[in-house]
């Protein structure tokens, strides 16, 4: 953990030292940010994308930075640097490197959160109900999960000696085949869990059997003594639930527990493992009450069974079962109930997340926009067809589910279904796939459409979305409006501008 003299870091990095003009110089923290780096800090060039790091390292080197960890081949062209710099052969690698080093000098817990979606949601509901523990929780910066952003995660600058950090709450992405085998080996967790394992990042994992399959290696390549967090409610984990062990976590709606396999059943009354199960009081258009039932482990030896209500103050069935999943894994490390309740009643939920907002106009904005897979928009479908908001206008503004590689249009298209469903409703679709669903509604729907009294608009990824608005002014007063997309839609752009609306009203 932080400090650590140069002479630790080129170490630990296998990086030559030798003509480091201060080798017993402590570094603080790090970062790839030229523009946010500091005294005390190391700078990390990163090649990008889009932008490369070494194009910095002189500012970084200038405005205060103890040094540069650099590219070996960026470095042979400016031996001028060699005292203030690392060199490495490939900097994101070393970073990951680093990461696994500050791994093993941890004295906290690593909780682990995977999944297709719903993972940044549920890593902020379990950081704000750990926050019980009365000491640092550190956690993912927003949602950067991915090689690098699990390497800043585990190097983060809270991670140093006297800070006491009581737990680390890491998400953990993958896109590609073998990215979690590697995730996996490098934050070795000491709790794991999966949320909804849905199409993702099919560009890169092929097809929805991959996808699950490379999520559950965060389950079957974790050490034999890393608590496993199982929720049954999600159809590909009750598929393999089989696999649970001992020490392992059961998270069930209290109706669903006849269901389980006897395998699972059987470590029940011994308490092998420990049970959450819960049952859904309310379900709300905005917010759900469960009744929940803690029977913890008999390996949890200072716990105690409890029963508790929670109100979960997010849309959808979906929250409500990552809250679960949260509060599960908040158990085994926070025996008592009552701070859980107290520490969750400071829950916020993350920007552009199931974010319910009021404006002017009787308007009820569910800004969601952050990403998208088809397992997200349906559960937004689902919270959006609550009876709480059967009599109001409905307005969706949709942008294309990125990333699903040659499967993208189908699974676009399975989204007709219920899209039909919202009568009195405005759809307006954004971007190139959303297109096929503009198009087969028009086409093979149009009856449908009548007779629910729905009105479609599209427009392609070249137009602004904020566009909508033009069309929509007669219609928003009262309605509720979902705005959901990838991230790279950027349909943060319409919920301004519906934001913007909103204040010309009284």
């Amino acid at each position: 953990m932080w400090p650590k003299s140069l002479t630790d870091l080129a170490q630990c990095l296998s990086a030559p030292r030798e003509r480091l003009a201060s080798p017993e110089s402590m570094v603080e923290s790090l970062s790839t940010d030229s523009r946010k780096v500091g005294a005390g800090q190391l700078f990390v060039a990163i090649r990008g994308e889009t932008h490369d790091g070494h194009n910095f390292v002189e500012t970084a080197l200038k405005s205060g930075a103890v040094a540069a960890l650099v590219e070996i081949s960026w470095l042979e062209a400016r031996p001028q640097l060699s005292d203030r710099c690392l060199a490495v052969a490939d900097t994101t690698q070393a970073m990951r490197t680093l990461a696994k080093s500050f791994r093993t000098g941890f004295d906290f817990p690593v909780i682990a959160v995977g999944g297709s979606n719903g993972k940044t949601t549920t890593k902020e509901m379990l950081a704000c109900l750990l926050e019980a523990l009365n000491a640092p929780i550190t956690r993912t910066h927003k949602s950067e999960n991915g090689f690098l952003g699990l390497a800043i995660t585990l190097t983060q600058k809270a991670h140093s000696r006297s800070n006491g950090t009581a737990a680390l709450v890491a998400e953990i992405g993958i896109d590609d085949v073998g990215a979690m085998k590697e995730h996996v080996a490098i934050a070795t967790p000491d709790i794991a869990l999966l949320t909804a394992l849905g199409p993702e990042h099919l560009a890169g994992l092929g097809s929805w059997d991959t996808a699950v399959r490379e999520e559950l290696v965060l389950f079957r390549n974790a050490a034999p003594e890393c608590q496993r967090v199982w929720q049954a409610a999600e159809p590909r984990l009750l598929e393999v639930i089989a696999e649970i062990r001992e020490n392992d976590t059961l998270v069930c709606e209290e109706s669903a527990l006849k269901v389980l396999p006897s395998s699972v059943t059987n470590l029940l009354p011994s308490k092998k493992i420990s049970l959450l199960s819960y049952s859904v009081v309310r379900q709300g258009a905005t917010a759900s009450s469960l009744r929940t039932q803690w029977i913890p482990c008999s390996n949890l030896q200072k716990h105690t069974e409890w029963k508790a209500e929670f109100e979960v103050s997010l849309p959808g069935i979906h929250n409500a079962q990552n809250f679960t999943l949260a509060l599960a894994t908040s158990a085994l490390l926070c025996p008592e109930v009552n701070t859980l309740k107290n520490a969750w009643r400071n829950f916020v939920p993350p920007e552009m997340r199931s974010r319910i907002v009021k404006l002017n106009g009787g308007v009820t904005l569910y800004d969601d926009c952050y990403n998208a897979s088809p397992a997200s928009m349906n559960a937004a479908f689902d919270a959006l067809l609550s009876p709480e908001w059967r009599n109001q206008n409905k307005i969706l503004v949709l942008g294309d589910m990125l990333d699903l590689g040659e499967e993208s249009k189908s699974w676009h298209l399975k989204l007709v279904e219920k899209l039909l469903k919202f009568e009195n409703s405005h759809l307006c679709l954004f971007g190139s796939a959303m297109y096929d669903v503009y198009n087969e509604i028009k086409t093979k729907h149009s009856a449908a459409m009548l007779a629910a009294n729905i009105h479609l608009k599209h427009v392609g990824a070249e137009t602004n979305p904020a566009t909508f608005i033009d069309d929509l002014s007669a219609s928003l007063r009262g309605s509720v409006i979902l705005v959901k997309g990838s991230r790279g839609m950027d349909l943060g752009r319409f919920v301004k501008s519906c934001e913007a609306w909103s204040s010309t009203q009284g």
